[in-house]
C-alpha cells in the first residue's frame, strides 16, 4: 500500500508538471519569434555566421520518475548542457572547404538506470557528472564536396547508426543499438580520437568509414577530459553505407536505407571469463515518410533498426527498435511531434547458459509528444513502459514517466 501511495504522489506530482508545461505552452506560444531564449544580440548572430562562425547552447533537463517497478522508485534530474561553435573556414576567408567544431559538454543530475535497472538506459542524456570536451576536430572536403576526411576527437553515433524518425524518443537504444553501446565504442558521453572517411558518390548514396582508438577516455576516470594511448586499447573500425531519396525528412518520397558494420580489435573478458581478442556485428537501418498533409513539412513516417553481434561473447547478440513518427498531428500545431516505439535487446543464448535464470531479452515501449512552446523551448511529455529491466527475473517491469525541457540559449 506503502509503495501503490508513493507512486501516485509522484503520477500526480508529473501530472501537475504536465499541466504547468501545457499552461506555458498556451501562454507562450506567440512570445518571442527569436529561436534563441536570450535573442539574436541585435543581428551579431547572423552576422557571425555569413562570417563563418556559428554557435550553439542547448540545455536539456529531464524530470524522470519511475512510477512503478524496477529496482526502486523515484525521481531523478538528469541534465545536460550543449556548447557547440564552428568555422567555416572559406567563409571566414581563410582557405575553402573546411570545417573546424568544438563541443564542449556539461552534465548533472541523478542516475535514472540505477534505479530503473535497465539495460538500455532510458534517458540519452544520463552521464557522470562532469564538464568534458566531447569533439574537437576538423574536416576537409575535396571533390566539389563529395569526398571529405576528419580528424579528431569524434562521437561515431553522429553520422554512423542515425535515423532522424527516431531521434525523437528519449530511449538510449533508438539513438544506437544496444548491441553495438554495450561495446563501449566512442559514443555519449565519451569519445575518442577518430580519421573518418566519407564518399557521396551521387546525390541518393554514400559510404563511410572511420577508424577509432578503441578504449575512448580513461575508464578509471569517467569525468572530464583524456586522451589515452594505452597498450592494448585496440581500435574501432566502422563502415556503413546508404541509399536516399531526398535530403530532408519531409520531403514527399523520402527515405533512407543503411548497411554498416563494426570490428572491435581489444582484447577483453567475455561474460564466462574466457578471453576474446576481437568482437564484431553488423546493422541494418531504414526509415521512410510514408505520407503527408498538403503541408508536405506534415506527416507519417516510419523507422526500423535491426542490429546483430556474436553470441558467444556478447550479453546482447540481437537488436530490434521500430517505431512511426507523426508531424503536425493537431491542427494549427505543425511542428509538434508525436510518436510510438519499442525496442528489444535479445539476450544471447550462451549468455543465459552462464547465468541461469536470465530473461531472454529487455523490451522498451515509449510514446512520446513533443511541443514546440516557443522557437527556442521545447516540452516533451514522455512514457516508458520497460519489460524485464536489465534481464534480471527478479525485477519488476518499470513505468518511467518523462518530462523533458528543452532551451536553445
Amino acid at each position: 500500500m506503502k509503495n501503490k501511495k508513493k507512486s501516485s504522489c509522484y503520477l500526480i506530482s508529473h501530472l501537475t508538471l504536465l499541466a504547468f508545461g501545457c499552461s506555458l505552452f498556451i501562454s507562450m506560444s506567440s512570445f518571442a519569434a527569436s529561436p534563441y531564449l536570450f535573442g539574436d544580440r541585435d543581428g551579431k548572430r547572423l552576422a557571425q555566421e555569413e562570417s563563418g562562425y556559428t554557435f550553439e547552447a542547448t540545455f536539456t533537463i529531464d524530470l524522470m520518475t519511475n512510477l512503478e517497478g524496477g529496482v526502486d522508485e523515484g525521481f531523478d534530474a538528469p541534465g545536460n548542457l550543449d556548447l557547440i561553435a564552428g568555422l567555416d573556414t572559406g567563409a571566414a576567408g581563410w582557405w575553402n572547404h573546411g570545417t573546424f567544431h568544438l563541443y564542449l559538454l556539461a552534465n548533472s543530475g541523478g542516475d535514472p538506470s540505477a534505479r530503473i535497472g535497465d539495460f538500455q538506459v532510458a534517458s540519452n542524456i544520463e552521464a557522470v557528472n562532469t564538464f568534458k570536451v566531447y569533439e574537437a576536430w576538423y574536416e576537409h572536403r575535396f571533390l566539389e564536396d563529395r569526398f571529405s576526411i576528419l580528424l579528431g576527437l569524434h562521437d561515431y553515433n553522429s553520422e554512423f547508426y542515425v535515423l532522424e524518425y527516431a531521434g525523437l524518443f528519449i530511449n538510449s537504444s533508438f539513438g544506437i543499438g544496444a548491441e553495438v553501446a554495450q561495446v563501449g565504442p566512442s559514443i555519449f558521453a565519451t569519445t575518442a580520437l577518430a580519421t573518418r572517411l566519407a564518399w557521396q558518390p551521387t546525390e541518393n548514396t554514400y559510404l563511410k568509414t572511420v577508424v577509432y582508438d578503441g578504449v575512448p577516455g580513461d575508464p578509471g576516470n569517467p569525468r572530464g577530459t583524456h586522451i589515452n594511448f594505452d597498450q592494448g586499447d585496440g581500435l574501432f573500425l566502422g563502415l556503413e553505407g546508404a541509399l536516399l531519396r531526398g535530403g530532408d525528412p519531409s520531403t514527399p518520397g523520402y527515405y533512407k536505407l543503411g548497411l554498416g558494420g563494426w570490428y572491435h580489435t581489444k582484447e577483453f573478458e567475455d561474460f564466462s571469463g574466457a578471453t576474446r581478442d576481437n568482437n564484431s556485428g553488423f546493422y541494418i537501418i531504414g526509415e521512410q515518410l510514408l505520407f503527408t498533409e498538403k503541408d508536405v513539412s506534415q506527416g507519417l513516417g516510419a523507422f526500423l533498426q535491426l542490429g546483430l553481434t556474436e553470441s558467444d561473447r556478447n550479453q546482447v547478440d540481437l537488436y530490434i527498435g521500430a517505431g512511426i513518427h507523426y508531424s503536425g498531428l493537431l491542427p494549427g500545431r505543425d511542428e509538434d511531434i508525436v510518436g510510438l516505439a519499442f525496442a528489444h535487446a535479445g539476450t544471447s543464448g550462451n549468455f543465459i547458459d552462464a547465468n541461469p535464470g536470465t530473461e531472454e531479452g529487455e523490451t522498451v515501449v515509449e510514446l512520446s509528444c513533443q511541443f514546440a512552446v516557443t522557437p527556442w523551448l521545447t516540452v516533451q511529455p514522455d512514457l516508458q513502459y520497460i519489460i524485464d529491466p536489465g534481464m534480471v527475473n527478479t525485477v519488476d517491469d518499470a513505468v518511467v514517466f518523462n518530462l523533458r525541457l528543452q532551451i536553445n540559449l
